[in-house]
């Protein structure tokens, strides 16, 4: 696979999850970016500050600033002090959130379904591990450049 076909699959495949996230974005009024926050800490709860979300997600700084301030002001999140280092906000998603995060949830399966249909268990097993190996390599391309 050329680098250019990697590369146009990958945002291929970032505009085939949001399609299929679409649904519940308009159902619940919701913009895909305030729905990434939401569905990544509910994912993710290892990474539950601002920082943490734009470094590990990939969404600009400014923009978590600005839609976790929504979803604070909605109800949606809660901020709270991250144990060891208070100078640190952690983000919580609230009971207000449950039904997004389902439908989110609900969308995210069906996109994996349609996502590895016909792929075998053991080749799935094989592009788990390539992937490994394909992460690793750009933390360390990451780090050459720094």
């Amino acid at each position: 696979m050329r680098i250019s076909d990697y590369l146009a699959m990958t945002k291929d495949t970032m505009s085939a999850y949001n399609r299929m996230c679409a649904p519940v974005l308009l159902k619940y009024d919701i913009p895909q970016v305030s729905f990434d926050i939401l569905m990544f800490l509910e994912n993710n709860p290892e990474f539950c500050t601002a920082q943490e979300i734009s470094e590990v997600r990939g969404i600009k700084k400014n923009l978590v600033s600005v839609h976790v301030e929504k979803l604070v002001q909605g109800g949606f999140l809660q901020r709270g002090t991250v144990s060891g280092d208070r100078r640190k906000i952690s983000l919580a998603v609230t009971e207000k959130a449950k039904p997004i995060i389902e439908a989110g949830l609900a969308a995210q399966q069906k996109f994996y379904e349609k996502l590895t249909a016909g792929i075998s268990e053991e080749d799935w097993a094989a592009y788990r591990h390539m992937n490994e190996y394909l992460a690793k390599n750009v933390r360390d391309i990451l780090k050459e450049q720094e």
